[in-house]
């Protein structure tokens, strides 16, 4: 029996939608007292185009407010468009939901950090996710049900 070649490859990365809000500018650079609470989300969106070809999503909002007050919200929908060819179902949910977040993540935070700086403020640094963690826990959490 011959093996089957797989092929996984990147045909485009692009960004979907982008925005950000500073509702308190300009009043909120001399008004910033105390550290602000950054919140993070994340959630990665799969879509099928076809046999082969996958359009993967990672939505990303990044808040940061202090003293109740919203100093900037970040809304990123980064996405890519991947072709995965020759891999068994359990091989292409790996490359789904780990290899593509991870191609498509670095993107994602170099467009929000430099969105950031962009608005006046600070860079903000968005620390590595490991993808085969998050899929593994989603894969227990389903296990579980």
């Amino acid at each position: 029996m011959e093996a089957k070649e797989i092929k996984f490859f990147v045909k485009r990365i692009f960004t979907k939608d982008l925005s950000l809000e500073s509702p308190e500018s300009p009043a909120i650079f001399d008004n910033i007292k105390s550290t602000p609470k950054v919140a993070f989300n994340l959630n990665t969106l799969i879509a099928e185009i076809n046999d082969t070809s996958y359009d993967i999503t990672l939505e990303i909002t990044v808040k940061a407010e202090t003293d109740n007050k919203t100093i900037y919200m970040v809304e990123l929908k980064q996405a890519g468009l991947f072709i995965i060819d020759g891999a068994d179902d359990e091989l292409k949910d790996g490359f789904l939901n780990i290899r593509c977040p991870e191609v498509l993540f670095p993107y994602a935070r170099e467009t929000i950090s430099s969105l950031i700086q962009k608005a006046g403020f600070p860079p903000i640094f968005i620390a590595p996710i490991d993808f085969n963690a998050l899929y593994q826990q989603e894969l227990s959490k389903k296990t579980k049900q």
